[in-house]
């Protein structure tokens, strides 16, 4: 028995959408966001060394990329599942639709993110660690995630009609 194409767009979606949740996750928590001559820091932490770090001072502009990157896991969580449980009933397509408009905007959230924060830090930063590289892994993964829903959820009202 063949797999449909709705079914493997699917598959892509959940993929990059799980992938997206485990590199965000990561990345908020991290400590290595960026290096600077002195010292090296994520979102919450500044560091000297690896044992000896304190607290970020919080600027306007790492809170907005704080709530941002939360605001991104969260809408881009939500519009997983609500992608994954409209999918599979026929009746609730529209809920698969809401899911990938939250995926998108999840995907929104985290570019705005990553866009502040390059340009609130890019002239101290020496070297970028792997979770800002996490960041925009997320934001890209987002936007897959949601091409693939919607294509997915188009073919999926395509096979409804046909079979009607």
């Amino acid at each position: 028995m063949a797999c449909s194409a709705a079914k493997t767009l699917y598959v892509f979606t959940i993929v990059c959408c799980w992938g997206a949740f485990g590199l965000g996750v990561s990345a908020v928590g991290s400590k290595t966001w960026i290096w600077t001559r002195s010292a090296f820091g994520g979102l919450w932490l500044t560091c000297t060394t690896r044992d000896i770090c304190s607290l970020q001072e919080a600027t306007a502009s790492l809170n907005a990329v704080r709530a941002f990157v939360i605001m991104g896991i969260v809408f881009g969580f939500i519009g997983t599942i609500a992608y994954s449980s409209g999918f599979w009933n026929r009746r609730a397509i529209r809920v698969a639709q809401a899911g990938y408009g939250f995926i998108y905007f999840g995907a929104l959230c985290w570019t705005v993110a990553m866009i502040v924060y390059s340009v609130t830090y890019g002239a101290a930063s020496v070297a970028w660690g792997y979770s800002y590289a996490f960041g925009w892994a997320c934001s890209g993964l987002l936007n897959f995630a949601g091409g693939f829903a919607h294509a997915s959820v188009s073919k999926q009202q395509q096979q409804i009609s046909e079979a009607a």
